[in-house]
């Protein structure tokens, strides 16, 4: 198993209650419990990320524009909001008077036709829209009276114009310091005018990438943010064509990352986007090897020794508990002509080859009654140093869980998928478990950047 430790930020610490165990050698002396924990003791190293949410709606509006006449021009420009959740429509029409300059009854009247067409839709964590532009041009004739009949064939053109825009409006919730990607499904029509954006509430834009026929925003925490698309469809009479239709079709469809990994996985992925699994370890499965392993044990008794009058120093019971992101280890020291003294010790959980250690161990600040002592200090390092070997193993609990998440992917994110990476699970750290007597140990798995589902690693 990979190790690795990382330490996130400051969380409220979180005590487990000691466990005292006996030792073999002289009647055992229980180490009193602790009220709190040291001064010293490292903050929660693990902070899990709240349970993502996802709330969204849409609305569109759009502008349609055109005209259609032999010399008065006829536009139409509009541009209104629709209602959030509610298909919105628009439509404009523009007629030629050819009529009025026709002699004969042998005319045409031009026309340009516009319409918008705005679908909202919204599903189990997606919001959408989609998006129907077209428009319609139709040339236009009349004829004029040369000499005496009305021979002489005038042709007018026409042209429209017409965008629909939708917009979707998505509020992510969880932590301010998640990250999370905005999944932009897009579909429909190639042709035409087509633009997109990812804005935040104070118009800041955010880059996409494409992956596939999808585009990717990362996105920072939670907030709220604007996915808007428009197409625009353009027609018109020129070079001769008698009549020109463009009808343009788009679906715009936006999911959250972090929520889709949510929902697959059971469990919320942690800030970085990492899913996680935990193993607990009761604190006896360190505490009871420990006092077996200082039982007896007087590192002070041979020559040089430690100096000062601590040669037969012994530890006569253990404790351990976590706390916050540490671990805590309380010692109690008896000698022939001694009374029992707890002495707390402070160090880090590790992960080591599928076993939990504790590392770095030492003296917890305000114990003077030691540290003054050089004697009884270069005592309490070694019984900290033969303390450090203790392990308490992690298999088969973790790789049974580290499988049963695996188990989980591939996750698909739209037409994206998420693979489960080669790499084995790291471990993150630990924290108190909810039973007050025994460690969590978090391990973290860093699934794949999204991709087109099917494709390999």
């Amino acid at each position: 198993m990979t190790v690795s430790f990382r330490r996130a930020h400051a969380a409220p610490l979180l005590l487990i209650g000691a466990l005292a165990c006996s030792s073999g050698g002289s009647a055992p002396t229980e180490a009193p419990s602790p009220a709190a924990p040291p001064a010293d003791v490292t903050p929660v190293a693990v902070e899990l990320a709240p349970a993502p949410s996802f709330d969204a709606t849409a609305t569109g509006n759009g502008w349609v524009d055109g005209s259609a006449t032999a010399e008065t021009s006829t536009r139409y420009f509009r541009e209104v909001s629709g209602t959030r959740g509610q298909a919105f429509e628009l439509k404009g029409e523009a007629t030629g008077d050819e009529k009025n300059k026709a002699c004969g009854t042998d005319w045409r009247a031009s026309t340009a036709r516009s319409v918008v067409l705005v679908t909202p839709d919204a599903g189990k964590g997606t919001v959408g829209f989609t998006l129907n532009a077209t428009a319609t041009a139709r040339r236009g004739h009349w004829r004029t009276k040369a000499t005496l009949s009305c021979t002489t064939l005038n042709a007018t053109e026409a042209q429209a114009a017409t965008m629909a825009r939708g917009q979707a409006w998505i509020t992510i919730g969880g932590g301010a310091t998640d990250r999370d990607q905005l999944v932009i499904e897009t579909s429909g029509s190639t042709t035409g005018e087509w633009a997109l954006s990812v804005t935040d509430t104070t118009g800041q834009k955010f880059a996409t990438t494409q992956v596939g026929t999808t585009l990717v925003a990362p996105v920072p925490g939670a907030g709220r943010y604007s996915v808007a698309a428009s197409v625009t469809a353009r027609a018109a009479t020129a070079e001769g064509k008698d009549s020109v239709t463009q009808r343009l079709r788009a679906t715009v469809k936006v999911s959250s990352l972090r929520n889709a990994l949510a929902s697959a996985a059971g469990t919320s992925p942690l800030r970085n986007l990492d899913l996680s699994f935990a193993v607990e370890v009761p604190a006896s499965a360190l505490a009871d090897p420990m006092a077996a392993a200082l039982a007896g044990y007087q590192p002070c008794a041979t020559k040089p020794g430690c100096a000062g009058k601590v040669s037969d120093l012994a530890v006569s019971a253990a404790s351990v508990w976590a706390a916050g992101g540490s671990a805590v280890v309380e010692l109690t020291l008896v000698g022939k002509k001694r009374t029992p003294m707890a002495v707390r010790l402070v160090g880090a959980p590790e992960a080591r080859l599928d076993s939990l250690r504790l590392v770095n161990l030492r003296l917890s600040d305000g114990q003077p009654q030691v540290s003054k002592k050089k004697d009884l200090s270069a005592a309490v390092a070694l019984f900290a140093a033969r303390a450090s070997l203790v392990a308490a193993p992690l298999t088969p609990r973790s790789t049974a869980a580290e499988a049963q998440l695996r188990e989980r992917f591939p996750v698909r994110v739209g037409d994206l998928c998420l693979n489960p990476p080669s790499a084995p699970a790291t471990f993150l750290g630990t924290m108190p478990a909810p039973d007050s007597t025994a460690f969590r140990a978090v391990f973290g798995l860093t699934p794949t950047p999204l991709q087109p589902c099917g494709r390999s690693n």
